[in-house]
């Protein structure tokens, strides 16, 4: 559906084209809970808190939900700060970097290998472990929020302590966050999901009026997931 084919179906679903019941909504309120919906759609199909109680990836349908949010990018820029670890280095995510998917790193010597994310806690307890600290086949991954821009989001990528181990690109798949329905913007995930999006738009439209609809409308929103 484009912007104005959701706007059309929200008012059909809301029975406000030529009803007094309830206020109109503007063009911009209907915008706000368009993308209110979308991203409650995101959050819910990626975790699981949903009818289906399943998470991204688990089924073909919530693959094909968040399919065209799945970014990909090739980063070859690095940085360090005051408070990097030893053998670490930062990375700056892309503007649009919601939750990471996959995760891999190219040595200088070629060789690619997976990132494997740990907690700062993790980190403690392995750092100085032989068995578990980074090996020329492992790279760990930090989540790191940077030197006070809250604005930029970073990771932190640590490695052995050899040559060999220097890396060269990071690459990341990652679900994005979408732009936001407006004037310019149509809604840029899976056509299939756009229904689903409007009907959760009514739920949020009839809560915020307090309609005694909300109930059935909820019930009926979980039926067609």
């Amino acid at each position: 559906m484009t912007r104005s084919q959701m706007h059309s179906e929200l008012k059909f679903l809301l029975d406000k084209v030529d009803s007094s019941a309830a206020p109109l909504f503007l063009t911009d309120e209907m915008d706000r809970l368009l993308n209110i919906s979308q991203e409650k759609f995101i959050a819910k199909r990626a975790f699981g808190n949903n009818p289906r109680r399943t998470t991204f990836e688990e089924d073909q349908k919530r693959r094909d939900d968040l399919r065209t949010i799945v970014g990909n990018t090739v980063i070859t820029n690095f940085s360090t700060s005051e408070h990097s670890k030893p053998n670490s280095v930062l990375i700056t995510l892309p503007a649009d970097y919601r939750h990471s998917v996959n995760e891999e790193v190219v040595f200088v010597n070629g060789e690619r290998v997976g990132v494997k994310p740990i907690t700062h806690d993790r980190y403690n307890k392995i750092i100085d472990d032989p068995f578990n600290k980074p090996h020329k086949n492992t790279v760990y991954r930090l989540d790191y929020g940077g030197d006070g821009d809250t604005n930029i989001a970073y990771v932190e990528l640590i490695t052995a302590n050899l040559a060999d181990s220097t890396i060269l690109e990071y690459h990341l798949r990652y679900i994005e966050n979408p732009p936001q329905i407006g004037a310019d913007q149509d809604c840029v995930l899976a056509d299939h999901t756009h229904r689903e999006i409007v009907r959760m738009a009514v739920v949020e439209a009839l809560e915020g009026i307090e309609s005694p609809r909300y109930q059935s409308s909820k019930i009926e929103l979980n039926e067609i997931e």
